[in-house]
């Protein structure tokens, strides 16, 4: 029996490890402690996951007195670094939310003390369990497009789900490290490992263009708007979601931590639109962009090498119960595959992901990330922040290089 502990009692962690483990792996795992400055949000984990549950406001002490096999690292971005090297110092291995950390200091200070404890983070990059991003490698790896040469992906997220990091933690660059470090690690992620190559160098442009604007009609915070009916980045949420009420809602009377700050308020300092550059080792160039005020959500990611080309787009607003890849080749042959639509979060790679973190199952396509996989993406969202700032190419190899 794999005993576990939690750092960072919220909504993420509660549905995705708290009730999965719960729920599915109660014979593999058991949650023995979670450690939240919050006592009202990690009573809810207590009250409704396991009544054994020991609560902990001090990290340290819970390690010391539980002595867990493994950490649940879910904190917001900008403390995972600290958790992370308290767990591994203290002989414990680590599952930790994405992105692994927001600094290059972090990043080196991470490997430095997983190196020395013998002990392994493991990051949840649960695209690389996806369906058809699977079925996307899958094709590369077979070889039909050749070698890659070129990618070319668009990530669009709608005003509400774009939105709604802009009522968080997460619109502050201290905290988030921006979209391009919080978010668009995930994308990064599963570029790297459908390459299977290393960033080079990066260059990048981004802005903020609609939220944040203190000019538009506003309240402070969209529980209380009088401007729900025509906003468009009010959402179910704050209103219907009983689970968002009772981790947030009810103890913020605790900390005055309010997760629905209204969207336009200038205190923001992250981007909400962007475009970046990536060379990898192998020669191969990504081309990328998000955007957070798109009417839909979905993504187009083309894939072109010295054999042929491969591209698949996922909309929200595509009612088939099917994805298609298509590859386009050189012989002027078309090769299309329909994966079928999954059910679950995050089209069904939490579940595969869990699955193969807690009970056992093979990986044979190299899914389960290493520390290294976490620096390698964080680090391209890193860089492009940097070089949004200094208006130069941020080159990554000699980095890397001294982490591997």
């Amino acid at each position: 029996m794999k005993r576990m502990v939690i750092v960072g009692a919220g909504f993420r962690c509660y549905h995705m490890f708290a009730k999965t483990i719960r729920d599915r792996f109660s014979d593999r795992c058991k949650i023995v402690g979670v450690c939240d400055p919050n006592y009202e949000r990690a009573k809810i984990y207590i009250d409704t996951i396991d009544k054994d549950m020991k609560y902990y406001d001090d990290f340290d002490k819970m390690l010391e007195e539980l002595k867990p096999d493994a950490a649940l690292v879910t904190t917001p971005d900008g403390y995972h670094h600290k958790y992370i090297i308290k767990a591994l110092n203290a002989g414990v291995d680590v599952y930790t939310e994405k992105p692994l950390t927001t600094t290059r200091e972090n990043c080196l200070a991470i490997r430095e003390a997983e190196k020395k404890s013998g002990k392994k983070v493991t990051i949840t990059f649960n695209c690389r369990f996806i369906p058809f991003f699977v079925q996307l490698k899958q094709v590369v790896d077979s070889g039909i497009i050749g070698t890659p040469l070129s990618i070319n992906y668009d990530y669009h997220l709608p005003y509400t789900h774009g939105g709604d990091y802009f009522k968080r933690w997460h619109r502050f660059m201290e905290m988030s490290g921006s979209m391009l470090v919080h978010k668009s690690t995930h994308h990064f992620d599963v570029v790297n490992w459908i390459l299977k190559d290393d960033p080079e160098s990066v260059i990048a442009l981004g802005n903020r263009v609609y939220y944040g604007n203190d000019d538009r009609e506003h309240g402070e915070r969209c529980l209380q708007c009088k401007f729900k009916e025509t906003c468009t980045s009010f959402d179910w949420l704050e209103d219907d979601r009983e689970d968002i009420k009772l981790l947030y809602f009810g103890p913020e009377k605790v900390d005055g931590y309010q997760r629905d700050h209204c969207v336009f308020k200038p205190d923001t300092d992250i981007y909400d639109n962007m475009s970046v550059s990536v060379k990898y080792k192998k020669g191969a160039i990504m081309s990328y962009s998000l955007h957070m005020f798109s009417p839909n959500e979905g993504f187009r990611i083309n894939i072109t090498g010295t054999k042929g080309r491969v591209e698949m787009s996922h909309f929200d607003y595509l009612k088939n119960d099917y994805e298609e890849i298509t590859a386009f080749l050189d012989d002027n042959s078309t090769h299309t595959i329909r994966c079928p639509k999954t059910r679950g979060m995050h089209n069904g790679g939490d579940d595969r992901m869990l699955d193969m973190f807690f009970a056992d199952r093979p990986d044979p396509l190299g899914q389960c990330s290493t520390s290294y996989d976490g620096i390698k993406s964080a680090m391209i969202g890193i860089a492009a922040v940097e070089s949004i700032k200094e208006g130069k190419r941020i080159e990554l190899t000699e980095f890397l290089e001294s982490v591997k």
